[in-house]
């Protein structure tokens, strides 16, 4: 029946073809090619050539390969290509089902007729280019910087965008006035805007030196880490936790200790390759630590709960695009389509985070782990397998070989020499870290004086059995913190003997047994008092209850004196200090089922490894990755569009030497960032204004600005709207790091929004309206323009009460004249000065808001006219 079926449609299709002589052969390189490319390539091009067959010229596929021509030239019934792509049988039909779409009936008809009128294509045609030759793959070589011609530019990369303006015949667009370039920079390098004293001083700065002198300064800035961290949080996924309820689902608690490394990190003008690495690695290549561990939150934050599977695969598809701009999460099924990454190295990437798990330490003065920690990945599952899903099915895994860890053949440039990472004894025994001792014993003393002072407080006039109760319940509990002193003084002194001798000091080591021993009698007593207590306050109908429970509180107490009165013996230990714990990470694998199961004396050393390949210079992908970024948030649009695939399907460079000169320049100025903002901001094509006027021919040349000849407009991301509306009114929180402002307290919080809780079930109303960050994927930020945003900044209390400010704080600084007041709210909100249309209307505004509110504040017209800026299109725009 299928044989039938495939011969009718067969015929059907070749009858078509026999009437298709009134109608003009299909174009190759229009209409067969694309199809052949989208479908065929994969498999039959230059990454790979099943049964010896290329189809990607017309030539190729006339010579075919082992099972002869792919077609014969004027017979589309002989041609194999045809038979295939129209195969009804799922085992004969290419491309096979798992691998790509099938040819529609109208397609196959464009390669019949194709066929039928000869399979002409040009006599130049070239074959795909070789992978390796994809301008991506190669390593960046730093290209000669073009000669200057004329008088614009101001730094080498001025001199690659001028190169282009020439060929384009461009002109490129005038400086930017000083008070546009002011707001630029200030919102651009700290996500804030300038205050009434900042304008005041550019004014008066040196016109020679004021905006290098500016950029120094702002780049010097602690708030500058603030506002670049939140554009890498982006790139990098960063996620506060969320679940069900309580529950811990996704991400971890405490992240925001890996969001201060990234603003700490920032400010310190760190190394971003030396930030890969210990995000990557920093368990293996700083173990002990705990100011880089927290850079592992990177890792961290991909946990999910439920099944390893999407934790391991995220992981892999974002470290491999956002470091390295590959979309290796194609290959997990089968070979890539389009880049030379086989579903085996997809495999074989996912074998180097096999074994890590997440834990989280504690930091110094604090023993709950519940109100703190740090987040931290180390290898918890070492022996882990790695295998490889048939077609991405985790159902069904190949056992026949496991997974090591390697990396695409074409980009192995060097050895990965992974080997073993011995750990010292704080990484894999993290209660001997030196804090933990005393913060126990310091936790425990805090426990005493509550104690006391509760016993203290205790109604002695009283005489009543709930009286005495109570008294004898608050007695205990000084017990009972008294015997917590004493059990972590001693458990303390045993752990530090054991530092200073493998073996541990016997004596201490009895005395920790002793004190464990009586604090918990102490601490029963305790409860059975507190449960005496319940019982006597309760209502009758709770009796029965809690006298159950009496009871039970008095045989542990039976037990805890049995077990205190045990002789010791040679072998008895006490319970370890808690330093760390496994967060609810561990999955249960037939090698690991033991729910206590310690943490590894070693690392496996895969990640330190992987990172350093990573942030190697030879390796061609991760600097101009970087660059790309960078640029992109700097001048509105990115120098390779397809910001996380620069493989053979992603866009090709603007300027492709630009990227590579300041990719090399990256690396060879130790990969600093600052010096690459710096490069970017003071160059030309940077300090360009964004007008449209007097832009003649280059504006009809050059519509969508790919040659780079004015700057372009940005929306303002979210969080600069509402930090900015903050720090005009002066009532911006200043402070630094620390954990995240909780969804309640948002609204009435004066904290940047950096520090608001940020996850996929918690997200700010007003943030999420301007595009704020997508927990799950941002490479680059959405710019939508949709009418809740302009009803946010009517209506919503921030910018009401933000209004109220702004025009109080202008009067305070001595702006209460009218004239003056409008001409600095438009400087101070727009950087703008107002026409004079624009003042007279000014004027007319706010004499009609009194004549219409006559029993209105003084200020409240004033208050008006500031809305109506903050409504302004280019409050929101980074001109």
């Amino acid at each position: 029946m299928v044989r039938f079926l495939r011969i009718f449609l067969l015929s059907a299709v070749l009858l078509m073809a026999g009437n298709s002589w009134a109608s003009p052969a299909p174009d190759y390189l229009r209409q067969v090619k694309p199809l052949l490319q989208a479908r065929c390539y994969s498999c039959h091009g230059a990454l790979k050539q099943k049964g010896l067959l290329r189809l990607d010229t017309a030539d190729s596929l006339i010579k075919g390969g082992e099972s002869g021509p792919a077609i014969l030239p004027g017979n589309p019934a002989a041609s194999v290509l045809i038979e295939k792509i129209s195969a009804l049988d799922m085992d004969e039909r290419m491309p096979p089902e798992h691998e790509g779409e099938p040819f529609k009936p109208a397609e196959v008809q464009i390669l019949s007729d194709w066929i039928t009128a000869g399979a002409t294509a040009p006599s130049d045609e070239k074959p795909e280019a070789d992978p390796r030759e994809h301008w991506a793959f190669r390593t960046p070589v730093r290209p000669a910087v073009p000669e200057a011609s004329g008088t614009w530019g101001k730094n080498p990369i001025d001199m690659f965008i001028s190169q282009q303006h020439q060929q384009q015949h461009l002109t490129p667009q005038a400086e930017a006035p000083r008070e546009v370039l002011q707001r630029r920079l200030f919102l651009d390098l700290i996500g804030l805007p300038p205050t009434l004293q900042d304008i005041a001083g550019m004014e008066k700065d040196n016109p020679q030196q004021w905006y290098e002198t500016l950029v120094d300064r702002l780049l010097a800035d602690p708030r500058h880490g603030e506002r670049w961290a939140r554009h890498w949080m982006d790139i990098w996924r960063y996620s506060d936790w969320w679940g069900l309820g309580d529950q811990l689902r996704n991400s971890q608690k405490h992240i925001w200790h890996w969001r201060d490394w990234i603003v700490e990190s920032l400010n310190a003008d760190a190394s971003y390759a030396g930030m890969i690495r210990l995000m990557l690695a920093a368990d293996e290549s700083h173990p002990g630590e705990l100011e880089k561990l927290r850079a592992t939150g990177f890792l961290a934050r991909n946990f999910f709960l439920f099944n390893r599977q999407p934790w391991m695969e995220e992981t892999v598809e974002h470290v491999s695009k956002g470091f390295l701009g590959l979309t290796m999460n194609c290959a997990k099924c089968h070979d890539h389509k389009y880049d030379p990454v086989s579903q085996q190295d997809y495999y074989r990437m996912r074998a180097f985070f096999e074994p890590y798990q997440v834990r989280l330490d504690l930091v110094p003065g604090e023993t709950d782990l519940e109100r703190d920690g740090i987040p931290r990945v180390f290898d918890g599952l070492p022996d882990e397998p790695t295998w490889r899903f048939i077609r991405g099915d985790e159902s069904k895994p190949d056992k026949s070989k496991p997974m090591t860890p390697g990396v695409p053949a074409l980009l192995a440039f060097h050895d990965l020499g992974i080997a073993p990472v011995p750990l010292p004894p704080v990484a894999w025994q993290p209660g001997r870290q030196p804090w933990v001792v005393d913060s126990h014993i310091a936790a425990a003393r805090k426990n005493l004086e509550s104690a006391e002072a509760a016993f203290a407080q205790c109604d002695w006039s009283t005489k009543s059995d709930l009286a005495q109760a109570k008294r004898k319940s608050a007695a205990s509990a000084v017990v009972s913190a008294r015997a917590k002193v004493r059990d972590n003084e001693c458990r303390g002194a045993a752990v530090r003997a054991s530092w200073e001798r493998p073996g541990g000091d016997l004596q201490k080591t009895q005395e920790a047994v002793v004190s464990e021993r009586e604090t918990a009698v102490a601490v029963a007593r305790q409860a059975l008092a507190a449960k005496e207590v319940q019982l006597l306050e309760a209502p009758p109908d709770k009796t029965g209850t809690l006298e159950k429970e009496l009871k039970a509180c008095r045989e542990a107490c039976d037990q805890a004196l049995i077990a205190a009165a045990e002789p010791l013996k040679p072998g008895d230990t006490y319970s370890p200090m808690t330093g760390a714990k496994w967060t609810p990470t561990r999955f249960r694998s037939s090698s690991s089922d033991d729910p206590d199961i310690p943490f590894p004396a070693q690392s496996t050393g895969r990640r330190l490894a992987l990172a350093g390949w990573i942030s190697d210079k030879g390796n061609p992908l991760t600097a101009r990755v970087a660059v790309n970024h960078l640029w992109s948030r700097h001048m509105g649009t990115p120098l390779v569009a397809t910001v996380f695939d620069f493989g053979r399907k992603g866009a090709r460079p603007t300027h492709p030497e630009l990227l590579d000169w300041l990719a090399v320049e990256f690396m060879e100025h130790g990969w600093s960032m600052k010096h690459l903002h710096r490069l970017i901001v003071t160059s030309a094509a940077y300090r360009m204004s964004s007008s449209l006027l007097d832009a003649g021919a280059s504006a009809t040349q050059d519509p969508d600005n790919q040659h780079l000849w004015r700057r372009l407009p940005i929306r303002l991301e979210a969080e600069v709207v509402r930090d900015s509306i903050l720090s005009l009114t002066g009532e911006l929180d200043a402070s630094i790091g620390g954990p995240p402002v909780p969804p309640g307290n948002q609204e009435k919080s004066t904290r940047r929004s950096l520090y608001f809780f940020h996850s996929n079930n918690e997200r700010n109303l007003l943030l999420t309206t301007f595009d704020g960050a997508a927990v799950k994927e941002c490479y680059r930020r959405d710019q939508s323009i949709v009418p809740q945003q302009a009803l946010a900044l009517s209506n919503s209390r921030l910018v009401q009460e933000g209004a109220a400010g702004i025009a109080r704080r202008l009067e305070e600084s001595g702006f209460s004249e009218e004239t003056e007041f409008i001409q600095q709210a438009w400087k101070l909100i727009l950087a703008i000065h107002p026409s004079g249309p624009e003042l007279s209307a000014c004027h007319h505004a706010l004499a009609e808001w009194r004549r219409l509110e006559p029993d209105a504040p003084p200020t409240a017209a004033k208050t008006h006219l500031i809305w109506t800026l903050l409504n302004h299109n280019d409050f929101v725009t980074l001109r």
